[in-house]
């Protein structure tokens, strides 16, 4: 099927394990790889597997493109770090490669959580209460700000500085720290939903056309009790989707502002919550998911987003396949991702991974730590060492095979004790199922 992609040159600007899951593929594929970052190749998981290593600041446009002249390469993917989209961006225009988007196109999807909300009202797509807190303070404003909210960076990913704030007090004080810190000097703050059923939807748009590729529930760790509790599954086919009617009430308004920011070709991530029956969007992703639901969809329908993406990068086409007529976001199978976070501490030893690798309802890990990493009290998803795709026939297959991945796992601290977070429990696995698949 890829056969016209065989022997082009792939340059993947990301050093994460994630991205050596592309570079992986690509590979598969017959496709020869070029990994470019300024990460030290112990650092870089992706560079540990490319054909070629490049120790270059992808930020400097004009080494860039000296590179992909030089190199002769057809085509780059830029992965799963929001942070790299407007220079990915500006590489492309510059030699003249396909794009999935502009910079303004990941400003507003990827990289600013005001721009998104501001394209979500015109277009729409329901989003929460913004309070337009400045860093003066405004007395007027303040005054208007209904407690409890949520304060966040508009430039932050993968859940890191946010809080929930339950006064004025607490609000000031984390915003000045969110302010200190960030580049942008953007903090949101918004209404805080009252909602566990927190929600991400993917969309593949293919020539234009978009498909709903893969929908999926955020579960967080018992352990922790507040809002920014670390994440420990994702759940995918959630039946809330059709219970509150999306596709009929808000799918046509999400569709209708992709298509109005001039998308064509990529993964778009909308993330929200669902709130007495009716959806809220607070922030996006013009990239692929960091769930990797093609892992699913391969098995389950055939259709894999990362071959698409990949297609794209080397043809600037999706010609493989019509997406549209593949996807389907009720996965067929119990489907999960789980997320293994650790309490604080350095890693001395990891154990039985090869054994949970081996579990036939495990279709793939990725690991993001190692023995040595010191892990901090975070509630980001840096605290998570692996990303276990879990997919099962039957609930209760679900439950044991998720009790077997975490009773085989070990991983100690410099004390010997157990890092894990949270041990899982099949009582706890089959409530989650009840609330997810009902």
């Amino acid at each position: 099927m890829y056969e016209n992609l065989k022997g082009k040159k792939l340059l993947v600007m990301d050093r994460t394990a994630l991205a050596a899951c592309a570079v992986r593929r690509a590979k598969e594929l017959g496709i020869k790889t070029i990994v470019a970052n300024f990460y030290p190749e112990a650092l870089s998981p992706s560079k540990q597997i490319a054909d070629e290593k490049v120790d270059i600041d992808i930020s400097d446009i004009d080494a860039m493109v000296k590179l992909v002249r030089e190199r002769h390469v057809d085509g780059i993917f830029v992965g799963w770090t929001d942070s790299h989209l407007p220079f990915y961006a500006q590489i492309c225009e510059r030699a003249g490669l396909p794009c999935c988007g502009t910079v303004e196109q990941f400003d507003i999807l990827s990289n600013d959580k005001r721009k998104f909300k501001e394209a979500c009202r015109q277009y729409g797509v329901p989003t929460p209460t913004e309070y337009k807190v400045g860093i003066d303070f405004d007395r007027a404003v303040l005054d208007t700000i209904e407690y409890p909210v949520m304060v966040k960076p508009a430039d932050g990913s993968g859940g890191r500085g946010i809080m929930r704030c339950d006064n004025e007090e607490q609000m000031i004080a984390h915003y000045k720290k969110l302010y200190d810190a960030s580049a942008s000097k953007k903090i949101v703050v918004e209404r805080y939903i009252e909602s566990p059923n927190e929600i991400f939807i993917h969309y593949t748009v293919q020539d234009g056309e978009c498909s709903l590729s893969s929908a999926f529930m955020k579960f967080k760790t018992q352990a922790e009790t507040d809002k920014a509790a670390s994440c420990l599954f994702h759940t995918f086919a959630p039946e809330f989707m059709a219970k509150y009617k999306y596709k009929e009430t808000v799918e046509p308004a999400v569709i209708n502002m992709i298509k109005g920011l001039g998308l064509r070709y990529g993964n778009v991530m909308f993330q929200g919550f669902e709130e007495n029956g009716k959806f809220y969007f607070h922030e996006s992703g013009l990239r692929p998911g960091g769930d990797q639901f093609y892992v699913f969809t391969e098995k389950l329908t055939g259709l894999s987003s990362l071959n698409l993406l990949i297609e794209f990068a080397l043809t600037g086409r999706m010609d493989s396949c019509r997406a549209a007529d593949l996807d389907d976001y009720r996965y067929s199978r119990y489907c999960c991702n789980y997320y293994v976070p650790l309490k604080p501490g350095r890693i001395t030893s990891v154990s039985g991974i090869e054994a949970v690798n081996a579990m036939p309802e495990v279709l793939q890990n990725v690991q993001f730590k190692f023995p040595g990493d010191v892990i901090s009290d975070t509630s980001s998803l840096d605290r998570v060492i692996f990303r276990i795709h879990v997919m099962a026939k039957t609930r209760e297959d679900f439950a044991n095979a998720l009790c077997r991945v975490s009773r085989t796992l070990e991983i100690l601290d410099e004390n010997g004790n157990e890092m894990q977070l949270e041990k899982l429990t099949y009582d706890g696995i089959m409530k989650m199922a009840e609330e997810t698949w009902g």
